[in-house]
């Protein structure tokens, strides 16, 4: 990666290409971390990500957004080009994740383990502004990605 990327960048990407509500925006931003440790061994944006009630989240992206409530972000930003490995990672999360609703990327992102590390010791409902390590962003997803075949057993 030639420069590194803030947050908002990317998800001003996000919003141009597919114009998400906010709770799926921010769903975006943790796959598209992930998949960039994943594929390029770096994270893709600096800022920290929070354990919050209903998923990862990028506080600052939040507050820029969070008037949109559950609309679609419907605004057009004009965007620095990317280099050609973060356009990879960030094509390759709009094709296999965006098709799906913001829930049900939520229901993923509470069954993966750095949201459920970050959470420990907290009740469901509980408001939490527990950073979720970026180590463990990049472990889970470089074993994902990663993961040895099945094998097959005659």
């Amino acid at each position: 990666m030639e420069r590194k990327y803030s947050a908002d960048e990317i998800a001003k990407w996000f919003i141009n290409e597919i114009h998400p509500e906010p709770l799926k925006l921010q769903k975006l931003l943790y796959f598209s971390q992930g998949f960039s440790y994943a594929f390029n061994d770096e994270e893709l944006f600096s800022d920290e990500m929070e354990a919050w009630v209903h998923g990862p989240v990028v506080p600052a992206v939040y507050h820029a957004y969070k008037s949109f409530s559950f609309s679609p972000i419907d605004i057009e930003f004009q965007i620095n080009d990317f280099d050609a490995k973060v356009l990879d990672v960030l094509n390759y999360v709009k094709n296999n994740y965006a098709k799906y609703d913001a829930r049900f990327l939520e229901e993923m992102t509470h069954k993966q383990e750095p949201w459920i590390l970050a959470r420990a010791g907290l009740d469901p409902d509980e408001r939490s502004d527990k950073t979720i390590s970026k180590q463990s962003i990049a472990n889970y997803f470089t074993n994902f990605i990663f993961q040895p075949e099945d094998e097959e057993w005659d």
